[in-house]
């Protein structure tokens, strides 16, 4: 890779590119589920991206759809020496490194500068977003003269910022002594949500001044320093953030958390101490100093590393490397502290999709936590209960019986939020229309199967009896009603869809959504009927009062005996829609080996009329229900969709990696989980707009589900490896059961160690299954 550098816990780069910042903003990102920040560096660059983000805190904007609202900026400073704008250029500096430390959420940058009069100055800047504390941040800033200058350092907070130019915040409040604290305090226009930013900066400098620096919407420190040749000056900034939706402060009823804005609203309430605690906590961690702060947030990164590490035995470092940059980011971009909130499908770290929730969270990253740490999944479906009342608005808003979870998901209270139009179309210059808020549904299907596996896993029946038999039902009434009868095949159809593939839209009976439907009622009625044979009569009058779904499990029974599941044509393919086996073909090569884009060259409505697929749907499906079909079946599928397939989405190459690995094709394989880790770790600008938050996910699947072969069958866990030539072990943390046990997967064995548990339910298949010491 021309620009990265990547070690066993580090990404680095050696030379400076503003043309390439973008994508070192979203790569270098930092954060703790809470707290999600852009790695913009500290000085003025053009075009970059200052983005700092609160997960929950939601907003919209003169009658757009809610988004996460780009929050005042605390990283920015402006430098000057002698007068001179400290600026990098191609020939103003030397000796560049940036380096993000995976193991403890370090990012340091150093390189020499050479101002315009041939003054040298060692610069070192770094900063971390602590996650022993979730509303804190620091960074520290040294200066090192060769010569004396005269410097000055801007630093504060800026509330000159937006998203893509959406201004989501009142004016607000600010206060400032200088040298010792800054503060701003604002509200968001719509939601009325309450923010307070507070700096704590402490100066090391022999002979300086220290004076309000202040503009409309920014208040800061202007530091005026005499510096001494060979004097080393370091500017501490300890911040902190706190709302009045955190869930310390929200009751679900303040004025300040869903009510809309009323202009006397800062005047006449105070949401409980949020400013004074913004304040407390910055002082102190200022005064504790940066480096005690850094260890004791290096502290709680140990211990989620202890639980999550994935250790790759391997010469290539890309593979280690790689998996640790997907666990480093599953976790700033995870809201592991409150279940009101989910995963966007950038994270925290950029502005794209508006931070929105899709069924990224169930498919792609829902395991990772699950398989390490179930109580961070548990509180992810949650968020779908909190939801529910909203899914079932949506269902009635169709004329059907229920509850559709929306495509796009945002605060608790928001429903739908998918926008109705995207960008011009690239043949007729129009917005294109956006039917996925519409036509997705197979979202229901994978929140419902997403609590199945986790009841699976974990035995959790109070979740079960609280909120998830209730999302089963009610997703399960959904597809019933929505399903329509077909005279002709005496079947019942779903119709106006879209699958996985985005490149099909407005398609019937998609196979994907199909199958995903059925299971759907037929996990429903099971429910049903294991209540009534352990005589939960008093749980089925519960759920009959809630849902209705008891005295419809006939008609649900009825519909689900009778729905349309496409079968095998006599090539044994499964259609992936009606009409998709019917279309033209369209040569690929261009796009699948000649690095064009498609949709530079058709837009969507001509894609529809063709055998091209966006991603995986057919493989999809059997990826997610891999005993649907005999094996021969799913390598013919795999083998006929992925040549037709030009993977433009973030979630396909992951998919078909692990199709391919549980189909014994490791080459295959390991090529396409090469191509999942690059799709973020490369040094084009694909990840300019934010992190692929699924993909991600996706990596921690092609490694534990994929490469060592984990599964479940038949309720117990199952092993069965396919490792990688070049690998010669992996090796893991994993929780079945309630119980921890370490994994190691090698070419002959799989080899488990009691960690607090036992191998309960583990079978391995194809290799010696030997317990550790």
């Amino acid at each position: 890779m021309e620009k990265i550098e990547l070690g066993e816990w580090s990404v680095s780069v050696s030379r400076w590119d503003r043309a390439w910042q973008p994508q070192m903003e979203s790569l270098f990102c930092q954060g703790n589920g809470y707290l999600g920040v852009r790695y913009a560096v500290d000085e003025p660059v053009p075009g970059q991206k200052r983005d700092t983000f609160i997960a929950g805190t939601y907003d919209s904007c003169f009658g757009e759809v809610s988004e996460l609202p780009n929050l005042p900026d605390v990283m920015g400073k402006e430098i000057t020496i002698d007068g001179e704008l400290l600026q990098l250029s191609e020939r103003n500096h030397e000796d560049y490194c940036v380096m993000l430390h995976l193991d403890n959420g370090l990012a340091e940058r150093r390189f020499t500068y050479k101002t315009e009069q041939g003054k040298r100055v060692k610069v070192k800047m770094e900063r971390f977003v602590s996650l022993k504390n979730r509303h804190l941040l620091m960074q520290r800033l040294s200066l090192i003269l060769e010569e004396p200058a005269e410097l000055e350092i801007r630093t504060g907070i800026n509330g000159q910022v937006s998203n893509s130019g959406a201004q989501h915040f009142t004016e607000g409040t600010r206060h400032c002594i200088p040298g010792e604290r800054e503060e701003l305090v604002f509200q968001a226009w719509d939601s009325g949500v309450r923010f307070a930013a507070a700096c704590a900066p402490r100066l090391s400098a022999g002979s300086y001044r220290a004076s309000i620096d202040m503009d409309r919407r920014r208040i800061g420190t202007l530091y005026q320093i005499s510096a001494k040749k060979g004097e080393e000056i370091i500017l501490e900034n300890a911040a902190a953030f706190y709302t009045s939706r955190d869930i310390e402060y929200w009751d679900g009823e303040s004025p300040f958390a869903d009510t809309p804005f009323k202009e006397n609203a800062c005047g006449k309430h105070k949401s409980p101490s949020i400013v004074e605690d913004a304040n407390a906590l910055a002082a102190e961690a200022a005064n504790a100093g940066f480096g005690y702060s850094l260890n004791e947030s290096g502290e709680a990164w140990q211990k989620y590393w202890d639980l999550h590490d994935i250790r790759i035995d391997s010469d290539d470092v890309f593979d280690s490397c790689a998996a640790r940059f997907a666990l480093y980011h599953l976790r700033i971009m995870t809201p592991v502290h409150d279940e009101r909130m989910n995963i966007g499908a950038k994270g925290l770290s950029g502005e794209a999709y508006k931070c929105h929730t899709f069924w990224d969270t169930e498919m792609f990253l829902f395991s990772s936590w699950l398989y390490t740490e179930p109580e961070v999944a548990r509180r992810l479906l949650r968020y779908r209960y909190l939801t529910l009342p909203k899914a079932k608005e949506k269902a009635a808003k169709y004329g059907c019986e229920g509850a559709l979870f929306p495509w796009e998901s945002a605060w608790i209270t928001d429903g739908e939020v998918t926008p109705s139009e995207g960008a011009p179309d690239v043949v007729t210059g129009k917005p294109i229309p956006i039917y996925t808020g519409i036509q997705e549904i197979h979202v229901n299907a994978d929140i419902a199967y997403a609590v199945h596996r986790y009841f699976e896993a974990t035995d959790d029946q109070a979740f079960m009896e609280e909120c998830g038999f209730e999302m089963i039902l009610e997703t399960a009434l959904y597809w019933a009603s929505r399903a329509e009868w077909n005279e002709e095949r005496i079947q019942y159809d779903i119709n106006g869809v879209i699958g996985p593939d985005e490149y099909s839209e407005h398609v019937s009976n998609n196979a994907y959504t199909n199958y995903m439907a059925s299971w759907n009622i037929h996990e429903a009625l099971r429910i049903l009927e294991r209540l009534r044979q352990t005589g939960r009569e008093d749980l089925l009058a519960a759920l009959e009062q809630k849902t209705g779904a008891v005295t419809r499990e006939e008609w649900m029974r009825e519909r689900a005996e009778k729905l349309t599941l496409p079968q095998p044509d006599s090539r044994g393919i499964i259609p992936q829609d009606e009409a998709f086996l019917s279309l033209p073909e369209l040569d690929l090569t261009p796009f699948r080996k000649g690095g064009k884009k498609i949709l530079e060259h058709y837009n969507v409505e001509q894609l529809c009329g063709y055998q091209v697929l966006k991603q995986a749907d057919v493989v999809m499906l059997l990826s997610s229900m891999p005993d649907l079909f005999p094996e021969d079946i799913i390598l013919k599928n795999y083998r006929y969709y992925e040549e037709r397939c030009v993977h433009d989405s973030s979630l396909s190459f992951n998919v078909h990696s692990m199709a391919a690995a549980r189909l014994g094709m490791e080459e295959e394989s390991f090529r396409l989980f090469r191509k999942a880790a690059e799709v973020d770790l490369n040094s084009g600008l694909t990840s300019a707009e934010g992190i692929h938050a699924a993909a991600m996910g996706g990596i921690w699947q092609c490694i534990v589900l994929g490469f060592a072969g984990v599964s479940v069958k038949d309720g117990r866990l199952s092993v069965e490896p396919h490792l990688p030539k070049s690998w010669r072990s992996v090796s893991f943390s994993f929780v079945w059961k309630g119980e921890r046990m370490e994994l190691t997967v090698d070419h002959k064995e799989v080899r488990y160690g009691k960690t607090g548990g036992c191998s309960k339910g583990l079978r391995s298949v194809g290799v010696t299954d030997e317990p550790g010491a």
